[in-house]
């Protein structure tokens, strides 16, 4: 790819993300597509997430992980959604270049006894010459642990590769939902 076409595959990857979650879809399982229906993400074999509040030190080798991106992006949006059924950005902007993408998002949702919450993540993407994420990493701010309590019942920073992915388990299997 050239550097104009890495940065359209960058866009794609931010708006294929804000978009499934403006929709409300990933809670039903939606992947990010881009707008033709093709999905925008893909993940070089040696691609690594990490995140402080999310994994701790742990680096995580997508091609390692207990559970695959789009299935953890499910569980997160519907146990989130239990308690908060609104839950989606209420902004976004993202910054498209030559080796990845970064984006801030604000999410915010509503409890059915009217209290709104929110917080700001960030996202960083790095990409190799095909496009392919080699490389993301997430970051909330201090609101997020408040939210967090109150959306799944635990809050972090979270350590190890899955003890988030537990916890959001827990929480859906406790209101009885399966995926």
């Amino acid at each position: 790819m050239n550097n104009e076409q890495r940065i359209a595959q960058h866009r794609r990857l931010a708006e294929s993300y804000r978009n499934a979650y403006l929709r409300q879809g990933v809670q039903d399982g939606q992947e990010y597509t881009d707008d033709n229906g093709h999905e925008a993400w893909k993940f070089a074999p040696d691609a690594i997430y990490t995140s402080p509040y999310f994994t701790g030190e742990e680096v995580i080798l997508m091609s390692e992980a207990v559970v695959d991106t789009a299935k953890a992006a499910t569980m997160e949006a519907k146990a989130y959604s239990l308690v908060f059924p609104d839950w989606k950005p209420t902004s976004f902007k993202y910054w498209p270049a030559e080796n990845g993408v970064v984006w801030k998002t604000r999410w915010q949702g509503t409890t059915v006894d009217g209290t709104t919450m929110g917080f700001y993540s960030y996202s960083f993407l790095e990409t190799n010459e095909d496009g392919e994420i080699t490389r993301w990493e997430t970051h909330v701010n201090d609101e997020y642990t408040p939210f967090l309590q109150v959306a799944i019942g635990a809050s972090g920073p979270f350590h190890g590769t899955t003890a988030y992915i537990d916890a959001l388990h827990r929480c859906l299997d406790k209101a009885g939902v399966s995926l």
